[in-house]
């Protein structure tokens, strides 16, 4: 979003970003003023153990509820912000944010959301999501398998949220904001730009208030440090591991994770590990490893950094070590920005996802030929060898990683038609005292107000249906009658026999 808004201030436009925590983007992005919404929510919180298991729409609910009951305070400073900066435009991150898309709607001002999954805002009946515990593509899946994922998950799933729901609605009552669906946006929404780019996202199509605008990549990125750059610069095969900055393993997980690092450097498999331990700590391994030989290893001289193949960092310059000719390996957690960087720098993937579209990003790089899956129940040291000798030696995964580095690069000039499409909404609204349900009603295909029923022409099938049914109806009764007719007169037309 700030990328976005980088090019609209270059334009001439005043960009005020409102999001919680510290002003921590202030070095990267210095033209946007930051106003804390209040300070971040960590997961750890709610997590403190670890995640070792995929979350789906259920493991999913607590942090869900979060987004409900920070709803009125998020709501109300949205709405003063707004009105004390006299905002023209309001540009929303989708996802469990509907405080800034109701502010928006009440005030009557234009909203553009921006996700990164698009069956979110755009389903399509032949495609789900593992968090409803389906595959991205229902395609090739039998008749029960898309009953399941097209209706049976979908009603568990409207069934887990409606408390939810219910209470978010409740508080919009309170605060005379019109009611709505939680967390989709729906009509209030002008724009909706899609963080993905066929090629990697499954191919359908879309109308014209849902963009894809994917993969937006900075223009500039913090480097390497000294430090980093030489330990890269002397290892030809380095893995980089990071799981970003929101989920993070158990201490088992982490265990198997770093027995797995020094096995396949002692098998040759990889020279180098570059490790970003953003939201993990000393105390989350424990202090003694044991590998498959038998060998013992302590691990707190690893996490020290006295292991001379293997680097521990807080944080990494995540695009600058996947950019590194020597960087052949990225072992992730699957969110849309790694793994946009990923296919941007052709660096293939082993996939081990948390929750939420992280799932559903590692299927499709899975279907694309560039990545390998893991699981959280079932991390396995040997497999994941297997998977990172098989990942480096694979053709088709070389010559895979090629094509979508192309495509990628090629799609990442879009975020410059997202900047024009939002100075078009703007330039639109302003030759309008106030934007209602009729805004951009031209950007908006008929079938939204059709119905499902008119707009595929149901009504007009049925009456072909009647019709033809009729027809064979008068057909078959009058054969029915010419039948009898002619049995009728064939009987007419024997004699009786004479006594």
């Amino acid at each position: 979003m700030l990328d976005i808004a980088e090019i609209l201030i270059e334009r001439g436009y005043n960009m005020t970003l409102l999001a919680s925590g510290k002003n921590e983007l202030s070095s990267e992005y210095p033209a946007v003023k930051h106003i804390s919404l209040g300070p971040k929510v960590n997961v750890k919180d709610l997590e403190n153990d670890g995640i070792n298991v995929e979350l789906d729409y259920n493991g999913m609910i607590k942090i869900w509820e979060l987004g409900v009951k920070s709803y009125k305070r998020a709501y109300e400073k949205y709405k003063s912000i707004a009105e004390d900066y006299n905002i023209d435009l309001i540009f929303c991150d989708l996802l469990l944010n509907d405080a800034c898309i109701d502010a928006a709607h009440t005030l009557k001002k234009p909203v553009v959301a921006l996700v990164s999954v698009l069956q979110m805002v755009d389903p399509k009946p032949y495609k789900s999501d593992p968090i409803f515990g389906c595959k991205i593509s229902l395609e090739n899946e039998s008749i029960l398998e898309r009953f399941r994922c097209s209706f049976v998950q979908i009603l568990r799933y409207i069934y887990s949220i409606s408390d939810m729901t219910k209470e978010l609605n409740d508080i919009r009552k309170q605060m005379n904001v019109e009611p709505d669906q939680m967390a989709l946006g729906s009509s209030k929404v002008s724009l909706t730009l899609v963080d993905t780019f066929f090629g990697f996202e499954l191919p359908q199509a879309l109308p014209p208030y849902i963009q894809e605008i994917g993969p937006i990549l900075s223009e500039k990125y913090p480097p390497l440090t000294p430090e980093l750059s030489n330990f890269i610069n002397g290892h030809e095969r380095v893995l980089y591991v990071a799981f970003g900055t929101l989920y993070f393993a158990t201490t088992d997980n982490n265990n198997i994770l770093l027995q797995s690092f020094i096995e396949a450097i002692n098998k040759k498999i990889i020279d180098g590990v570059v490790w970003a331990l953003v939201e993990t700590s000393k105390d989350d391994f424990y202090p003694t490893l044991k590998l498959s030989d038998g060998t013992q290893v302590q691990t707190l001289p690893i996490l020290n950094n006295e292991h001379p193949h293997i680097y521990i960092t807080k944080f990494a310059p995540q695009f600058a070590v996947l950019n590194h000719t020597n960087t052949k390996l990225f072992f992730s957690h699957g969110g849309a920005g790694s793994t946009h960087e990923s296919l941007y720098t052709g660096t293939p993937m082993l996939v081990l996802p948390f929750a939420g579209d992280q799932m559903g990003n590692a299927q499709k790089l899975v279907s694309a030929g560039v990545a390998s899956l893991l699981k959280l129940t079932t991390l396995d040291v040997n497999d994941i060898l297997n998977k990172m000798d098989s990942l480096l030696k694979d053709e088709n995964v070389k010559n895979n990683t090629e094509r979508l580095k192309v495509l990628a690069k090629i799609n990442s000039k879009r975020k410059y038609r997202a900047a024009d499409l939002i100075e078009y909404i703007l330039h639109s609204s302003s030759f309008i005292e106030y934007v209602n349900d009729n805004f951009l009603k031209e950007w908006v295909p008929a079938e939204t107000r059709m119905g499902f029923i008119r707009a595929n022409n149901l009504d007009i099938y049925a009456i072909l249906l009647s019709i033809t049914f009729s027809i064979v109806g008068i057909i078959v009764v009058t054969l029915i009658k010419f039948i009898r007719f002619v049995i009728g007169s064939s009987s007419n037309n024997i004699k009786p026999k004479k006594d």
